[in-house]
């Protein structure tokens, strides 16, 4: 076992992933080359000898509607095969019949996502040039919404079912119904229950009583009840569910019930297992496999592999991991044709896995059946797997939100996980567990970010007039300007609808677009690629020379801290009381910081003792004792933590410039994963070019920094480079210097936009948001973003705080220095000119920037000036790589005299000479 372990682990590690870039799934496709039937050969030949393009793919699809699970690689073989282009609508109408068709039947032979991709053909297809006699909306964008919801995809998903009601309340009231429920389904996917239920009351108003489709929206209504923890409701609406769908079984769309029908008793195990009634969940999900077998015989495998799932689960409740491991390879059997295993420990192959969620269910509930089993090494191969899969899945999704979903759930086997893997350590001592557990937090955290870099890396790197990118360049920037016009107009705080609804459909045809570009362009411009996934040797390298990385992360039971360096894994530990120490860590940064320096100043005392214990707690005493220089990969809260900040002994004293701050033992700098630092430390330093801007009156609020002349004069002191200054600090003047400079400087107001707290800098003639960003020609070695908060932003749950220091690191920047809070601005604005100073002593900004802080402590007079909320604000996060920036040469105005006396000697010694030799003459 330990030997397979490794062996999964070198695989995982330096093995390329061509499923992500080629978007296959399980490969349970027969054939492709079929031999036809001699008299149907002899049909298609006619048809083509008679240029009847119509027929011909008519023919192909009528014989494969005899077999489709069979036959169904006959449809795209048609249209591969096809001898023109479609000309006519007969023609185009058949064509897209065709698509539709293998997106039907790729879904009933469980194969999501090569349907989403038929679907989508068609969907480019029809709108490329609409026609009249074909319904787009249920043969398309309905099943395709449902797809997209299936995957967890709930943006695209969102978008396409809004469209189709559009449609629907337009040409057929009909569809309004199964509309509503569609998105009410999506919208339970993205946990916003509220809207789920709106969406189903309304469907329910236009569902005819006691209809099929009544009964799928009380169906789906149960579901939101027992999410929202009203279980009785839940049993009411599903118990009526049942009664109305049970019925119709024996109508004329009996299939429809059917597949309704097993939903609902599906719904029903749910609850009974929710009321704690094991043996009637069970049986409801054996009701709802019974109609699956007598319905679909041989079909909806994903469905069928749902109900083992959920079964199983319910007898990992009972404590039967033996019965329960078994429903679980039943389910991988059904998802992955290749997977037949001899016996119930063995697991399917990497190569043989893709993205979906019932897939991913299927490997955790197996994970948690052999650490019930004390198979816990078993139970890492099923994790490493599950992560594969689950990189899979997050390659298919086009949305960041829909990537930060999965991620958030994602964090809870990632738990789990690491847990299993620091036993492990613990009981054998192996160092390959300790790897795991760094692996394992890795992946858990700033996959995002990592995206975004690689993206703009790619961008960067491709020069090229090729047609396709041209486009893909054209839709973004038309995305950001329907962003920023959605987020300029707000009417009672609720962004531009017309804004809004250009920048979804424009969103919709980038995801399709970039299909295409990945096909074209696979792995373009980057160096460490998507379809590897790193190795615990690779994260050391990583880490910086003579430097020790100390990487959180924090659970919702325990917190795990790993120290490590470039010759291995130092120390891990696990701290229980996960929430009790991040509920500290939040009321020391809201009270102490966040809300202004009167706690501080008022109770020093109070501060010293909760620095302190927050240091003594977090274990800082084990892991950076006596480490000259340390990177911090913080996680979830602690990522607003001011780590330099904590005190280190429990010894009180007056003088808040003598307390034995965590800086005066450690040279700290931020990183927002070991993955990140590769990409940053690749860029190429180019000629030491500085802009910086320098705003101090903000017009739309009418208030001034006076600070900022100051800090613009102690900047001016130090540097050459373009310095722009109130209104000439524009927007069109950053923008141009994004990529023309390589250390960029901003002091102007921030602040956080609308309800989604986007973050924003203010320019003389307007705002600058941080998604303006993304796509930007754009690699500076430093930026320095001064202004208030702008470290600060929404925290994403294994994500990390989405600000506007983030957002520049995401498009290129190698480094930046960000203030964490409402900083005072007199301090902010000479910190900053010692930062620069030092800057010319020590080129390694994350070193300057500490001399600067200890350089402050050392200057002030006034005692309370040293205490940390003055200081401890600006922190430095990415690579410490040197910068040298071009020394502004001091002018000193008696040189000015004295030269001007010499220029003075001269002229009149010349006009001495002149007068004497006219005299001789």
């Amino acid at each position: 076992m330990e030997n397979k372990l490794r062996q999964l682990l070198l695989l995982i590690s330096a093995g390329t992933v061509l499923f992500i870039l080629s978007g296959q799934s399980p490969k349970n496709d027969p054939a492709k080359h079929q031999l036809l039937p001699t008299d149907l050969s002899k049909r298609l030949d006619s048809l083509r000898n008679a240029n009847d393009l119509a027929g011909w793919l008519y023919t192909y699809r009528e014989y494969v509607y005899e077999d489709p699970v069979k036959r169904i690689s006959l449809l795209e073989i048609a249209q591969s095969n096809a001898w023109r282009a479609c000309t006519g609508d007969a023609e185009r109408t058949e064509w897209i019949n065709g698509l539709a068709a293998q997106g039907y039947y790729l879904l009933y032979n469980g194969d999501i996502l090569r349907s989403i991709d038929a679907y989508e053909r068609a969907y480019r297809f029809y709108f490329d040039k609409p026609l009249s006699d074909f319904d787009i909306l249920e043969y398309v964008l309905k099943p395709l919404g449902n797809n997209y919801t299936r995957l967890g995809d709930y943006e695209r998903a969102f978008f396409i079912q809004e469209k189709s009601l559009v449609l629907a309340e337009q040409h057929d009231s009909s569809q309004i119904a199964p509309i509503c429920h569609n998105l009410a389904t999506t919208a339970i996917w993205k946990e916003d229950l509220i809207q789920a239920k709106q969406y189903c009351e309304r469907g329910l108003g236009r569902a005819k009583k006691n209809s099929s489709f009544e009964g799928l929206l009380l169906s789906t209504l149960a579901e939101i009840y027992l999410k929202s923890g009203k279980i009785a409701n839940a049993e009411l609406n599903i118990n009526s569910a049942i009664k109305i769908l049970t019925p119709l079984l024996l109508a004329k769309d009996q299939v429809n019930a059917a597949y309704w029908l097993r939903a609902a008793w599906q719904g029903k195990g749910d609850i009974e297992k929710e009321k704690g009634h094991p043996a009637a969940a069970l049986l409801s999900y054996k009701k709802a496999m019974g109609i699956i077998d007598h319905y679909y015989k041989g079909e909806r495998r994903r469905e069928k592999a749902q109900l083992l799932v959920s079964a199983a689960h319910v007898q990992l409740q009972l404590n039967e991991p033996k019965n329960a491991i078994i429903k679980f390879n039943s389910a991988l059997s059904l998802l992955v044709s290749a997977f037949e295993p001899v016996n119930v420990d063995e697991l399917p192959s990497a190569n043989d896995l893709y993205g979906e969620n019932t897939l991913s269910d299927a490997l955790n509930g197996k994970a948690a059946c052999f650490i019930e089993l004390n198979k816990k090494e078993e139970a890492l191969q099923c994790y490493m797997l599950l992560f594969l899969a689950e990189r899979k899945l997050r390659h298919e999704f086009f949305s960041t939100a829909a990537k930060q979903q999965q991620q958030k759930e994602n964090r809870r086997w990632t738990e789990s996980a690491i847990s299993t893997a620091y036993d492990l350590l613990n009981s054998s001592g192996r160092a390959e567990y300790a790897q795991m557990v760094l692996l394992f937090a890795e992946m858990s955290k700033a996959q995002l970010l990592l995206d975004e870099m690689m993206n703009n890396l790619r961008y960067n790197s491709i020069k090229t007039g090729d047609t396709l990118l041209a486009r893909q360049e054209q839709l973004m920037r038309a995305i950001t300007y329907y962003e920023k016009e959605a987020a300029l107009n707000t009417t009672a705080g609720k962004p531009d609808s017309a804004a809004l609804a250009a920048k979804k459909e424009l969103q919709f045809e980038l995801s399709l677009l970039e299909k295409k570009v990945r096909v074209k362009f696979p792995g373009r411009g980057s160096t460490v690629t998507d379809e590897v996934l790193p190795s615990a040797s690779f994260l050391l390298q990583s880490i910086p020379r003579n430097t020790t990385a100390v990487e959180f992360f924090t659970g919702t039971k325990n917190i795990y801290i790993i120290e490590a360096g470039r010759r291995g894994i130092e120390h891990i530990i696990k701290l229980d009381s996960a929430k009790q120490v991040q509920a500290k860590v939040n009321n020391f940064v809201a009270s102490y910081f966040q809300q202004g320096p009167g706690n501080m100043m008022n109770r020093p005392g109070d501060y010293y003792r909760d620095a302190y214990t927050l240091y003594h707690r977090l274990c800082l005493d084990s892991v950076m004792h006596g480490q000259p220089n340390c990177m911090i990969i913080p996680d979830g809260v602690l990522g607003y933590l001011p780590f330099d900040a904590l005190v280190t002994d429990s010894n009180y004293m007056l003088n808040p410039g003598l307390w034995p701050y965590l800086m005066k033992q450690t040279n700290l700098y931020y990183s927002y994963s070991l993955q990140a630092a590769p990409q940053q430390q690749e860029l190429k330093s180019g000629p030491s070019v500085f802009a910086g801007f320098f705003i101090s009156f903000d017009s739309s609020s009418q208030s001034s920094i006076p600070a900022v002349k100051k800090e613009y004069e102690e900047i001016l002191a130090v540097t050459n480079g373009k310095f722009y200054t109130e209104q000439e600090a524009t927007l069109a003047s950053f923008i141009k210097s994004l990529s023309k400079v390589n250390i960029l400087h901003v002091s102007t107001h921030s602040f956080l936009e609308g309800k989604e707290n986007i973050p924003v800098l203010q320019f003389a003639d307007g705002k600058f948001f941080l998604f303006e960003l993304y796509r930007k020609a754009f690699q500076p070695q430093l930026v320095v973003l001064s202004a208030c908060r702008t470290g600060d932003g929404m925290l994403a749950e294994g994500e990390g705080i989405i600000s506007l220091a983030r957002g520049f690191i995401a498009s290129g920047a190698a480094g930046i220095v960000a203030g964490l809070w409402n900083m005072n601005d007199d301090a902010t604005s000479l910190v900053m000119g010692l930062f620069y100073r030092q800057l010319l002593i020590d080129h390694q900004p994350a070193n300057a920037l500490h001399a600067a802080k200890l350089q402050w402590l050392q200057s002030r007079q006034q005692e309370f000036h040293k205490l940390p909320y003055f200081w401890a604000g600006l922190v430095y996060t990415g690579t410490n790589a040197p910068i040298v920036i071009s020394q502004r040469v001091a002018q000193n105005k008696s040189w000015k005299i004295i030269i001007l006396l010499l220029l003075l000697l001269l002229v009149t010694g010349f006009m001495f000479f002149v007068k004497k030799r006219s005299l001789r003459k």
